[in-house]
């Protein structure tokens, strides 16, 4: 388990807000981002050529690297202590740069005495630099280490490179950016105990393990070694200011078994739940980022899909959402192709009031600072988005249960950050009791808008004296009445996916997992319409396939969503939520048909209708205020179809991976190098950059599986 950990105040310099706009470049990958080159060329950080240009497409070698440091972190507190490199002498144009970077810490020489000053900066060591410009500690492991740090921290944000590859002007100006605009947070004296964290590292405070909290270790980068220095924390010496042991692995995942392929003929029909639950995919990162083995069960293909926001389809006339539909070979089967579905809620035309209550676990498996600190940053992002018309109350659960704050106008902000601010972590897990008072208070304000209980916990849930069933009883009764219910899972080891997910399905809300405080904006602030308003529930997808276009489908993911042919139109048959501005997608593997029938039934006959349609999408839903179902059809046919090219290509990628994880037995000839150039296919909307992150991932995963 890696833990990383930034144990001295940032520099002033790196808190600096870019106040002017400049134009917007795309990068090679496809992803928009304003020009990194271009600002800091305003900044007279970086100089153009004699020719008048910046050139962002050309590399960049260590001593012009060293030359932008200096000039972007001139403030920097360093040393003077020259340093005797054979290859860089005293003329050397770059001497004064080289020895200030080496001064700082942040770039040194090779083994044999050399600094390379002509050799290309690579991505891992820009990354490694970054790092310890932020002063994040507790890295080990080069790279893998530092460029776990460096996505976590948000470093590598936009920057479209490989492991081993060397770094282009314009990927360099955005490492210096992203790490000029880094923001330091801090943090709560008593739950952070005095230590000082970045705002965006707060996920990988949890703990190092015993070496690393006796301060043990050896950290090698640029092709040096260097002892890993022991930052201490409050309660002494070590890296970890919470742990000085690794803590039993408690977390519980359920496996399904993957879809097979069915026949068109004998099982034309297939019925399915939406889920906009994101879960699994910043579960995953954070499997990926912390060196840990993926446990099984835990990747859900459908969440790490729909984790992406993908072309917005218009609605429908008198329908909350719209259909967009791609045709297209199958990058792991070259004799199949594959089908994408994305339904997408309409975007709200009119906010209506909310009536929130965050029902917060305050056990004492909460302490840790990616969970209830992380929480409390959470709740107060949110704030930024809500009005008075809005109300928030806080209910949390410990050993016992209580009310923290009375429903409280939205706008009323010292107030509920004073209430949030005197939350902390103790005691047992009374989740039963928690939910049966969220409940109550859900009641005292409940609205014509938005009545949902928010619930923050790590899964550790006592029930108390009631059942499982009893208490997924109570949740149903509460969502009739208008009451929904989002479960928002918080840290590791004693995390209990399989619980909170059931929980979110069965209160009509989404389910997602925060690991750091990125993914908290992504699901308070970016996307909060999504997460706090739906403008369809019990949405159900059957499709109907044609046996004489298609001989097989398979539905790629969705297991634990699947419904019986006859619930699509049962209307007390519950299924998923859509949100405001929400997508759903869809992935059908498909065996093209020869146009013959193939059936051994006995008693029946089949006969063709001679469509070219290759199926008809039927889509069930029913408005949030609604008890009866209302039906949509679209019809699908083999002509390309309405999707966009590039989200149909990152829509497979990430299939793609779910199933290379989940080593599935139709993974056919999926591979990381093919999940990379599909997903690099699909990179040209991105404004988070959510598309270039995964693509690091994946490109750190094969780095470590190699």
């Amino acid at each position: 388990m890696k833990k990383f950990k930034n144990g001295t105040k940032i520099i002033a310099v790196i808190l600096l807000a870019v106040t002017f706009i400049l134009p917007q470049i795309h990068l090679s990958s496809g992803a928009v981002y304003a020009s990194s080159l271009e600002e800091l060329h305003g900044k007279n950080i970086i100089t153009g050529y004699e020719d008048g240009e910046l050139h962002p497409e050309r590399l960049l070698t260590r001593a012009q690297f060293a030359r932008i440091i200096r000039l972007a972190f001139k403030d920097i507190t360093h040393t003077e202590v020259l340093y005797d490199f054979h290859d860089v002498s005293n003329d050397h144009w770059a001497f004064n740069d080289i020895q200030f970077a080496a001064n700082a810490g942040l770039l040194k020489g090779y083994d044999n005495g050399n600094f390379g000053p002509d050799d290309n900066i690579t991505y891992e060591q820009a990354a490694a630099i970054m790092c310890r410009l932020l002063h994040i500690g507790g890295l080990s492991e080069y790279p893998e280490d530092y460029i776990s740090a460096a996505i976590d921290s948000g470093i590598t944000d936009g920057v479209d490179a490989a492991i081993g590859e060397a770094i282009n002007r314009e990927q360099a100006a955005r490492f210096i950016l992203n790490t000029l605009n880094a923001e330091e947070i801090e943090a709560d004296e008593e739950d952070y105990q005095n230590v000082n964290v970045s705002s965006m590292m707060t996920g990988y405070l949890a703990n190092m393990g015993a070496k690393s909290a006796a301060g043990g270790g050896a950290a090698v980068a640029d092709g040096y070694v260097e002892e890993a220095e022991a930052v201490p924390g409050a309660r002494g010496g070590g890296y970890s200011p919470y742990y000085y042991f690794e803590p039993v692995n408690t977390e519980e995942y359920t496996s399904n078994e993957e879809n097979i392929f069915k026949n068109a003929v004998t099982s034309p029909l297939s019925t399915f739940s939406i889920d906009t639950d994101t879960a699994s995919y910043s579960n995953l990162r954070r499997f990926i980022l912390n060196g840990q083995e993926i446990p099984a069960g835990s990747i859900r293909s459908e969440e790490l899909i729909n984790y992406f926001s993908y072309a917005q389809a218009e609605p429908q006339e008198g329908t909350p959402f719209g259909v967009n539909y791609k045709v297209g070979a199958c990058p792991w089967n070259s004799e199949h192709m594959l089908a994408m579905l994305t339904v997408s809620g309409e975007q709200l035309k009119e906010k209506k009031p909310s009536n929130l209550v965050f029902l917060i676990d305050t056990s004492g498996s909460m302490y840790d600072s990616n969970k209830l600190p992380l929480v409390k940053q959470a709740l107060s992002m949110l704030l930024d988005r809500l009005d008075g018309n809005d109300r928030i109350s806080i209910v949390t659960y410990a050993s016992g249960t209580s009310v923290a704050l009375e429903p409280t106008p939205a706008n009323e902000k010292e107030k509920i950050l004073s209430a949030v601010k005197g939350l902390h972590a103790y005691g047992g897990t009374a989740g039963e009791d928690g939910i049966n008072l969220a409940y109550e208070q859900a009641e005292k304000y409940k609205t014509d808008g938005n009545n949902r209980i928010i619930l923050c916990t790590d899964g550790d849930f006592n029930i108390g004296a009631s059942s499982q069933a009893e208490l997924e009883k109570l949740i149903v009764s509460k969502r009739k009445s208008g009451i929904f219910l989002t479960v928002l899972g918080f840290g590791m080891y004693n995390y209990k996916d399989s619980k909170m997910e059931l929980l979110a399905d069965k209160g009509n809300g989404n389910y997602a997992y925060i690991d750091n405080l990125r993914e908290a904006k992504k699901v308070f602030v970016d996307e909060m319409p999504k997460t706090l308003y739906t403008v369809a529930k019990d949405v159900k997808i059957q499709v109907e396939f044609n046996p004489e276009k298609v001989a097989q489908y398979r539905l790629i993911g969705y297991e634990n969503r699947l419904l019986n042919n006859e619930d699509f139109e049962n209307d007390k048959k519950d299924a998923g939520e859509l949100g405001s501005g929400a997508t759903v997608t869809v992935l059908y593997e498909l065996v093209p048909s020869d146009g013959t029938i193939k059936s051994e039934l006995k008693y029946q006959k089949q006969e063709l209708v001679g469509s070219d349609e290759l199926m008809t999408v039927k889509i069930r839903y029913k408005m949030p205020n609604s008890d009866e179902s209302e039906l949509v059809q679209q019809t699908v046919t083999q002509d390309g179809g309405t999707a966009e090219s590039s989200d149909f290509s990152f829509a497979a990628a990430v299939a793609e991976l779910g199933m290379i994880l989940n080593d599935s037995d139709y993974k056919g000839s999926s591979s990381y190098d093919s999940v990379l150039a599909l997903a690099k296919e699909g990179m040209a909307d991105d404004p988070f950059g959510i598309r270039c992150e995964f693509v690091q991932l994946v490109d750190l995963l094969k780095y470590k599986k190699s």
